[in-house]
């Protein structure tokens, strides 16, 4: 299966040439991301679609910002008559993501799309909180990639619902307390992301069966601390959260919402491996994945599969336990300078970590 693997400015990966070593794989596709010439500059959007084509860019994401494209986002109540399930209804806007569509399509790259916040107030449970990542409604979102999986259906491959949903600037709160105790924590973003993912799932495939729905799509670390709406789970803790099992793996039925956990289908795991100022070999502190130990973010996976938590939607019965589920990195990158002036990595080396990191996932054969 292919390989997704993503970032803005991404071009310099090409010019890698290597020998395949065993167990490479070879349907490793190369990808790019630049939301600024695809949708935010009309003048660029086709002509840089023909040079990423050119250039053998085999797949783009188009970022969907929930609030660029559906009406009333500042308002606590959505308008009266919208149906948001419904493409055409009036309030929708979608000129950029279907200009950007149509370009990458004439070219023949392949789109995937990320759903990404800030949500519409009225997208959230709580909508009186006025906040655009407060406890977002399942059904709000579900009814949103209908919407979206309606309107580009056999155009779209896959979809990822939501954007790094592990950090506290997207969804709050992260950890819900009992107490000022540590121990009484509970990763309440996992559990709210658990029913977003799920809403998400079941609303594309029935918009879309062919298209994939991806999980995850996490941030590569955390921020330390229990805080709800300063502190961020790693991976590790927040996929373990949201399969409801113990740090053991052992089943967890009385974190919230795990009391008749039924388990979630996937098509792919999507990850985030920045390493933003390390080299694509040198590891994070702590719960943390980035490029330098993917395999830490498929043995979770290939565990949590063999426990019946997580199910491979491509595969049908006792394989959706057992076909291991591919990766897909739809976003990487590191910093540099230019432009940050401040700190960041010469455009040299970055150029050099690019291609190292595209010929450590082409190893990988998964």
């Amino acid at each position: 299966m292919p390989r997704f693997f993503g970032a803005a400015a991404l071009i310099a990966l090409l010019a890698v040439t290597f020998a395949a070593p065993a167990g490479a794989d070879s349907s490793l596709q190369i990808g790019i991301d630049d939301d600024g010439v695809m949708q935010r500059t009309p003048h660029t959007t086709t002509p840089i679609a023909a040079q990423w084509a050119q250039n053998g860019i085999d797949q783009s994401r188009l970022t969907l910002v929930w609030t660029r494209i559906a009406p009333a986002a500042n308002s606590t109540k959505m308008p009266a008559g919208f149906n948001p399930r419904d493409p055409n209804s009036p309030g929708y806007y979608w000129g950029d993501v279907d200009r950007a569509v149509a370009a990458l399509e004439a070219e023949g790259i392949d789109v995937s799309i990320l759903v990404a916040s800030p949500n519409p107030y009225w997208a959230s449970l709580v909508p009186s909180r006025r906040s655009s990542s407060y406890k977002p409604s399942p059904k709000a979102l579900g009814d949103f990639m209908y919407a979206v999986a309606t309107r580009y259906k056999g155009r779209v491959s896959s979809y990822l619902p939501m954007n790094e949903p592990n950090l506290w600037q997207y969804i709050t709160p992260q950890y819900s307390c009992s107490s000022k105790s540590a121990k009484s924590c509970t990763l309440s973003g996992a559990a709210i992301y658990r029913d977003l993912y799920r809403s998400a799932y079941s609303a594309v495939k029935a918009a879309d069966p062919a298209a994939s729905v991806w999980i995850g799509a996490l941030a590569p670390h955390g921020r330390a601390g229990t805080s709800p709406t300063a502190s961020s789970p790693g991976p590790l803790a927040f996929f373990q959260a949201m399969a409801c099992v113990k740090s053991n793996y052992a089943v967890d039925t009385k974190s919230p919402g795990c009391k008749g956990y039924k388990p979630l289908l996937t098509d792919g795991i999507a990850h985030h491996p920045h390493t933003v100022m390390l080299a694509p070999t040198q590891r994070d502190p702590g719960d943390a994945i980035t490029t330098a130990n993917i395999p830490a973010l498929t043995a979770i996976f290939d565990r949590l599969q063999s426990k019946g938590r997580i199910l491979n939607g491509t595969a049908a019965g006792a394989a959706q336990k057992t076909k291991h589920l591919d990766v897909f990195l739809d976003e990487y990158g590191v910093q540099t300078n230019p432009p940050d002036k401040l700190q960041g990595l010469s455009l040299k080396t970055q150029d050099e970590y690019y291609q190292q990191v595209a010929y450590m996932m082409w190893k990988n054969p998964r």
